[in-house]
């Protein structure tokens, strides 16, 4: 497990806030590090950091942010300045992080849902970089291989074995993917981004 302690010696409790007025640190922020990128991107109750593959539990107490997960555990202390997130780290380095617009978000992981009003069936998709798809209709399927290509908000993945293409548009608030169609006759699926 990966471990970097930004600050500690924090008093620890947990602070919510309605979806109407959310905290604003709960968006995709990205910046530098020691010459190497930092991204902390929220989705709900969960968030990502740069390069780890799973998501972190988190809670913020005030000016402090504490996160912990399989692959990363830190605290850091942070605030705004002119629509900048400033963190403070152990070294008494100010790290400036920026908001990056949620379409900028990695559409790479898995994915996984249900065909409208058929919850005896699942599809689970796979994105990886560099265009590289596979997707199975049940978790017993074999898996089918493909290719992917986003622009913006559109998603087209095209089958291997086939040439069958499936257009979709892509979510980033809520992580999920729809489509009109998939397999034959599948009718509309909205795939949900698997973090865990």
């Amino acid at each position: 497990m990966r471990t970097f302690i930004l600050l500690t010696g924090l008093t620890l409790s947990v602070a919510s806030w309605s979806a109407q007025d959310p905290h604003p640190l709960l968006r995709r922020w990205v910046g530098t590090l020691n010459l190497q990128p930092l991204h902390f991107d929220f989705f709900g109750d969960t968030m990502l950091l740069l390069n780890d593959t799973r998501a972190l539990s988190f809670y913020i107490e005030g000016d402090s942010l504490v996160a912990w997960g399989a692959d990363t555990t830190f605290t850091i202390r942070f605030w705004f300045s002119k629509d900048r997130l400033l963190v403070l780290t152990a070294e008494s380095t100010v790290v400036t992080m920026s908001e990056q617009n949620r379409m900028a978000r990695p559409i790479f992981g898995r994915w996984r849902g249900n065909p409208v009003g058929r919850s005896d069936e699942q599809i689970e998709l796979s994105l990886a970089r560099g265009g590289v798809a596979a997707y199975r209709a049940r978790p017993e399927w074999d898996w089918t291989a493909g290719v992917w290509d986003r622009t913006t908000r559109f998603i087209t993945l095209t089958w291997e074995e086939d040439s069958t293409e499936w257009v979709g548009q892509y979510d980033p608030d809520g992580a999920v993917l729809s489509f009109d169609s998939t397999w034959a006759e599948s009718g509309t699926v909205f795939l949900r981004k698997v973090y865990r």
